[in-house]
């Protein structure tokens, strides 16, 4: 069906006003710094207003798996909870039981995670097919969360926090060549570097393990706790085997526990004696430069 000229002379000054507003706000952009800004400002919302729409439509379409994850954890601890009971009683007695929960709650300020804060925050963007992978968390400064944060789940390692804004922080996935952790093998505690190399989203390797530790396939893989980004002792993977490097280093394999793929919450922890503890670090930094 042919439009009457009128249309078409409609639709052609429209498309010449919205080329010269484009051209207008090209020009305004790459000449002023204050309004370069402000209309990347509004870019980035625009983007964080997508990111989170689409986030929310992957995550209710991976929710029953979610739920049916939980349902599982919940069991395996319950599980867990009452063979502890039921070995504790059978073989120290009831009250063995009560005195062992009461040291519990009297030694909770002594644990290693007394020094530490958690805050619970929703995954906004996850990048998985690059090298340098990603994550945009819906926290920020204004919920105490700055950079050098460690962030985990309960499966494991998620990375830590390089960059943060007032209500969004930029993770520095695990999943990134750049990115590595200080973790040790459970059963020898043998420590190490842990890094992902690429490919495999499931799989990182464990580096300059000493040649004497002892190897064995389905070791846990831990968080050794010398650094002030995670606590000791969370679980990262499990070792599949390892190799020898240089005659000097064993190299082992390790399947990592999260899937990243289904990442929907994280949760960011915060050392409380983190500064204090980077300020000795750059002392002995500076020292080693002043040589």
């Amino acid at each position: 069906m042919k439009l009457p000229p009128l249309i078409y002379n409609s639709i052609g000054k429209f498309l010449v006003f919205a080329a010269l507003e484009a051209v207008c706000l090209l020009l305004i952009v790459k000449n002023s710094t204050v309004q370069s800004s402000r209309v990347m400002e509004g870019v980035r919302s625009v983007q964080s207003f997508f990111w989170e729409k689409g986030t929310a439509v992957k995550n209710y379409t991976a929710l029953r798996g979610t739920n049916r994850e939980l349902v599982e954890e919940n069991a395996r601890l319950v599980e867990q909870n009452a063979r502890l009971r039921e070995f504790i009683v059978r073989t120290q007695g009831e009250g063995k039981l009560e005195e062992i929960s009461e040291q519990i709650k009297g030694n909770v300020g002594d644990s290693a995670l007394a020094n530490y804060s958690f805050t619970l925050a929703k995954v906004i963007k996850n990048t998985l097919n690059t090298t340098h992978n990603y994550l945009i968390i819906d926290k920020g400064e204004n919920d105490g969360v700055t950079e050098d944060l460690g962030v985990i789940t309960p499966s494991g390692v998620v990375g830590i926090i390089r960059g943060a804004g007032p209500r969004f922080s930029y993770v520095m996935s695990l999943l990134n060549l750049r990115q590595s952790i200080s973790a040790k093998l459970g059963r020898s505690s043998g420590l190490g570097t842990l890094k992902w190399e690429g490919g495999n989203i499931r799989k990182a390797y464990l580096t300059e393990v000493a040649l004497n530790t002892e190897v064995q396939k389905g070791d846990t893989v831990f968080t050794s706790g010398n650094s002030s980004f995670f606590p000791p002792d969370i679980p990262v993977g499990k070792a599949l085997g390892y190799t020898v490097e240089d005659g000097m280093y064993k190299r082992v394999e390790v399947e990592l526990l999260q899937d990243f793929s289904i990442l929907d919450y994280v949760i960011v922890i915060s050392n409380q004696n983190k500064r204090e503890i980077d300020s000795l670090s750059a002392i002995n930094n500076s020292y080693i430069d002043s040589k």
